[in-house]
């Protein structure tokens, strides 16, 4: 069957159009920090696309056109990919410090857990502190959803672990802003920020998102033996070591929250989870998580759900020594509760 005479135009047209598109994004926003896109940078894109026009127009090559912009895209993710992350930048004041820790078997002393109090989102009493955790203490862990308003399928997802004398801490892959910078995820996918991974109080981590974010917060307990949470919580705090050694940037598709959530948990299980668009939208990872098996599925999901979202019972505990214990209330009726 013939195709259209139209047909290859199209085709052509729109791989022209699609290429020297991420041509001006890659231009623009690799390595650009606070200063913003390199807008100047970014106008080569033209310049490509007016090299395509010629070749295809007037030299009545549509496979020179494309082969032009192939090549340029080429190039420039091999330039892309030449830039190095470091760790020696003039850093958000939030992000100024980043934890780390000595491990000697079971026990982890954690370096620089944040542990921030806030009036605002803008205005906080800074503080680090150092402490000694022993993973043979733990008492369980749990898995945090905070969808974000106004962005469909948006989120941003935690681990907390649970030890026996009643502290919490959680950790949280974010991106590691520079001063004045401001998160993007079409940023994100060209190399424009470094991965880090902040480790803090549930009165930090938790609080700023429920209390001063003001978005949903959802906080359901993980189903896991006791050695398998362990064993989360020891590969986690190695993956935090490697990259204070060895920096690396996030990607909004591949290197981000929740895909290094996944690979821990595929590390120290034998599930496999499942790349769909419940890890590309975290937003919808609980469900992901609820048909799995990985929390509670004794009730419809929307149920679960309601029973873990966090925001009534965080901010009626606001900056309270018990935060952590009074946000799990809800666990604590549903076991009561069961027969």
């Amino acid at each position: 069957m013939r195709l259209p005479s139209f047909v290859p135009d199209a085709l052509t047209a729109l791989v022209l159009l699609g290429g020297t598109a991420w041509v001006g994004l890659a231009l623009a926003l690799t390595g650009a920090g606070p200063e913003g896109a390199h807008l100047l940078r970014a106008s080569g894109a033209l310049a490509v696309a007016a090299v395509a026009l010629v070749v295809w127009r007037r030299f009545g090559s549509r496979l020179g056109a494309v082969a032009w912009v192939l090549a340029v895209c080429g190039g420039l993710h091999v330039w892309a990919y030449s830039q190095a992350p470091s760790t020696e930048r003039d850093w958000a004041p939030d992000l100024v410090r980043v934890a780390r820790a000595d491990v000697e078997g079971p026990r982890v002393t954690i370096h620089d857990v944040r542990d921030f109090r806030y009036r605002s989102t803008t205005d906080w009493d800074a503080s680090w502190y150092t402490a000694t955790y022993d993973a043979r203490e733990l008492t369980g862990a749990w898995f945090i959803v905070e969808p974000f308003s106004g962005f469909y399928g948006a989120a941003h997802t935690m681990v907390s672990f649970g030890f026996s004398d009643g502290r919490y801490l959680v950790f949280s892959v974010e991106v590691r802003r520079e001063k004045g910078e401001t998160f993007s995820a079409v940023g994100g996918l060209f190399r424009q920020f470094e991965l880090v991974y902040v480790v803090g109080d549930e009165r930090d981590l938790v609080q700023l998102r429920s209390n001063h974010r003001h978005d949903e917060v959802y906080l359901y307990p993980v189903t896991a033996s006791k050695e398998r949470i362990s064993d989360f919580f020891l590969d986690m705090v190695a993956r935090m070591n490697a990259l204070h050694a060895k920096p690396e940037f996030y990607n909004s598709l591949t290197n981000n929250c929740t895909t290094n959530l996944v690979s821990h948990f595929e590390k120290v299980s034998a599930l496999k989870v499942p790349y769909d668009h419940r890890t590309l939208l975290p937003a919808f990872s609980d469900a992901l998580a609820y048909e799995l098996g990985l929390i509670e599925t004794d009730a419809p999901l929307d149920v679960v759900r309601a029973r873990h979202r966090i925001n009534p019972r965080a901010l009626a505990a606001a900056n309270q020594p018990d935060f952590s214990q009074r946000i799990r209330q809800a666990e604590a009726r549903a076991v009561d509760s069961a027969p």
